[in-house]
């Protein structure tokens, strides 16, 4: 609930702090004295608009701070923490400065934000009826929420967002499956292109790397030949080849060894020797044998190895990679027949949730419908109590058709429908017979709507999660019995609410358990508003001049204490 509003150099304010308690808070004043400045500036806080105009003569800027204090768990306090706030200490500060200049710059617990960052806190904490426009009753967007906190529908409306979520995401799960088909199917010439390309050459893991250097020695097999048979006559089959001369060696050393046995494992190394340059000589032999000039191959083997090369370019440089692509694109030919299968699923699937989700829309509508003709009846009775018997008052449902929406209980057309179900309320509002009815923020006035919305408060009060309720103008144009109710409908919806009303009746007044008094006086030749929270002995006296005026007779004062009591 609101605890404190400090105004500072607002209008006609100089310095006024309000201390707020639970229940019925009334203000009370002359006309003009500066109730509505009260209003204006606590507006601000709420989101209002600002400007320069509202500043007193002569200060540099205004400024407004509302306390705000909640119980623990209060339902507030969630509805706050989604907005990004989070409560210091169960409070919640909001201030609004505005300077002369006309900027101004709005906070919540002592960090700036944006003026809409406000206004949606405030629509949180207050519901502020009469002359400003933050009434959430002038904003149809409200009236849903109102009717459906009438009706006790929220843990429907719970499981109607929740099947909503379950058929939007087995809707963008299909939709996803059929992106993946429809690509797959538009670049399925191309894959099979691809895979054609690879599958036709047949490349084996490595045959590249093989190819180039068998490649290098077709090219080179005339140079090579020649090279093998020079080395072959150098080793063995030229008079004085290397086998030979080491034949002659190892002869010599064989006398050497006969005259000194120690030399024996020296020749035994040179007859190695011998025999390791014979077998070099047979394997030279042997190739020379195997290798030939062969220009068909060679060709062969470079248009094939030209072929892998450009292969392996388009495919990431190697031709491992060329593979893995085959085999990613035989994939994706596998793939469409899976994914027929899996949407023809999932659409099953998102049939299911679709309806059950249509199921708790129709079930909803249709307690909508019953609450919507429950709650005009009983408002149409409040409002009677409130001195207006020939309201007419009615909650009219929209809906609209869509083709792929969903169907309702006894309706073959279909209708479009979100998380919050498939229609929108409307409050309609006649205010004398032979009207035509019409949306309610086109044709009440401050003081129809404050009343109106106290009878609406009156029927939701356990279920409504704005704990501040404040009504402007609500007694214009009663008097007598009719303001006596006003009375006792507030001090009832102070049982649950904080209420803050500003009245020029004592019917009212006398209901408050705080109540405060504007006065306008003039100090130092300058107008200024006052405001002062009375005791009880000045409680009776202010109730009794809004009994008899200004001038308060006896028998006005004991009917001022008659009242209070």
């Amino acid at each position: 609930m609101l605890t404190r509003l400090y105004i500072k150099d607002f209008a006609l304010i100089q310095e006024v702090a309000m201390e707020f308690g639970a229940g019925l808070n009334v203000i009370t004043g002359e006309t003009g004295a500066g109730k509505s400045i009260l209003m204006g500036a606590l507006y601000s806080i709420l989101g209002g608009q600002a400007s320069a105009d509202l500043v007193r003569n002569g200060a540099e800027r205004c400024l407004v701070e509302g306390v705000f204090e909640f119980d623990d768990g209060h339902p507030a306090a969630a509805r706050l923490q989604i907005q990004g706030i989070e409560l210091e200490d169960g409070q919640l500060i909001l201030r609004r400065e505005i300077r002369a200049n006309g900027r101004s710059r709005a906070l919540v617990n002592g960090l700036t934000v944006p003026v809409r960052n406000l206004r949606e806190v405030g629509g949180i904490l207050v519901d502020l009826h009469g002359q400003h426009e933050h009434q959430t009753l002038l904003d149809p967007r409200s009236h849903t929420g109102f009717l459906d906190a009438f009706g006790d529908l929220t843990r429907r409306l719970e499981t109607v967002a929740a099947r909503f979520r379950d058929a939007r995401s087995m809707e963008r799960q299909v939709n996803r499956l059929l992106e993946e088909r429809d690509a797959l199917v538009e670049e399925e010439e191309f894959r099979r292109r691809l895979l054609s390309e690879i599958r036709s050459l047949a490349p084996e893991p490595g045959e590249d790397e093989r190819l180039e250097q068998e490649l290098r020695i077709l090219e080179n097999a005339e140079s090579m030949l020649q090279t093998c048979s020079a080395l072959f006559e150098l080793l063995y089959q030229a008079d004085g080849s290397i086998v030979e001369q080491l034949g002659r060696g190892r002869r010599e050393m064989e006398r050497l060894t006969a005259l000194d046995p120690s030399l024996a494992a020296t020749g035994e190394a040179l007859e190695g020797l011998v025999y390791g340059v014979e077998d070099v000589a047979a394997q030279l032999r042997d190739y020379m044998h195997k290798l030939e000039v062969q220009p068909e191959r060679t060709e062969h083997m470079r248009e094939r190895l030209e072929a892998l090369r450009r292969l392996r370019k388009k495919h990431g440089g190697t031709l491992d990679m060329a593979l893995q692509k085959a085999v990613e694109l035989e994939d994706q030919e596998h793939r469409t027949g899976v994914l027929d299968t899996e949407i023809g699923r999932a659409r099953e699937e998102h049939d299911r949730v679709r309806e059950a989700y249509a199921a708790q829309c129709r079930q909803l509508s249709v307690e909508r419908t019953h609450a919507a003709a429950e709650l005009a009846e009983i408002v149409e009775r409040g409002l009677v109590d409130l001195g207006m018997p020939q309201v007419r008052f009615h909650v009219e449902l929209h809906r609209e058709e869509d083709p792929s929406g969903i169907t309702l209980e006894g309706d073959e057309r279909r209708w479009r429908a979100g998380e919050t179900g498939a229609e929108r309320a409307t409050f309609i509002l006649a205010p004398n017979p032979g009207e035509t009815p019409r949306p309610l923020e086109r044709i009440a006035s401050g003081g129809e709507i404050s009343r109106i919305m106290l009878a609406l408060k009156e029927v939701i009060a356990e279920r409504d999660t704005v704990s501040t309720l404040v009504f402007d103008e609500i007694d214009a144009g009663i008097s007598g019995r009719i303001a006596a109710a006003v009375g006792r409908k507030l001090h009832n919806l102070a049982q649950s609410h904080q209420v803050i009303a500003i009245t020029h009746l004592p019917q009212i007044a006398s209901a408050a358990a705080r109540h405060f008094s504007v006065r306008k006086r003039e100090e130092n030749g300058r107008t200024l508003t006052r405001v002062h929270q009375l005791r009880a002995d000045e409680r009776a006296e202010e109730v009794a001049r809004l009994l008899a005026g200004d001038m308060v007779s006896e028998t006005a004062l004991q009917h001022a204490q008659e009242m209070l009591k």
